[in-house]
């Protein structure tokens, strides 16, 4: 008998939801946005993971194809051309354009990865991003980078929001 009741209770409780609200407090509409309210790297990890987009990615047989960008061309060995999608909003509603690319790569190019299997991820000192139009960008390599490709298809896309109130590296989290 004495397992009923306190069984009874506890699914009482749990029913009412348990918490520092009252019965007749509003529950905050969720507003749509990603707030991050654990800093715990490895939450960073995951988020990033799951949540950004990138320019480029992988298939599972190991084919690179367009995410962000639709189109590279690679003008000599050191220039390359990425053409980018159209009609693309962050969840926040501002527009995906080069000047968004901008902003991730100066971030990216700032920061560098600082741990060794990392490091290969890092662009050559001297690398760097030319706006064509709104939706075409060059990247200048200081020597050929056969992996330039590769690097691009890591570096995560967050919206000049994201980077106001966050930003990317230790300190901001």
């Amino acid at each position: 008998m004495w397992k009923l009741v306190v069984s009874s209770v506890m699914l009482f409780l749990v029913t009412l939801g348990w918490g520092d609200r009252g019965l007749t407090e509003q529950v905050p509409a969720p507003r749509g946005e990603l707030r991050i309210v654990d800093n715990s790297p490895y939450n960073f990890i995951t988020v990033t993971l799951n949540v950004f987009e990138h320019l480029l990615d992988f298939e599972e047989e190991g084919k690179l194809v367009p995410r962000l960008a639709t189109g590279w061309r690679w003008v000599d060995d050191r220039t390359l051309d990425l053409t980018l999608r159209q009609g693309v909003r962050f969840h926040n509603g501002e527009p995906f354009d080069a000047a968004s690319v901008q902003l991730n790569w100066d971030e990216n190019t700032r920061l560098q990865q600082p741990f060794r299997a990392g490091q290969l991820l890092n662009f050559k000192p001297g690398s760097r991003l030319e706006i064509l139009d709104p939706y075409t960008v060059r990247f200048h390599f200081p020597e050929p980078d056969g992996t330039a490709l590769v690097k691009l298809s890591t570096m995560h896309i967050g919206s000049r929001q994201f980077h106001a109130e966050h930003g990317w590296g230790e300190k901001s989290w």
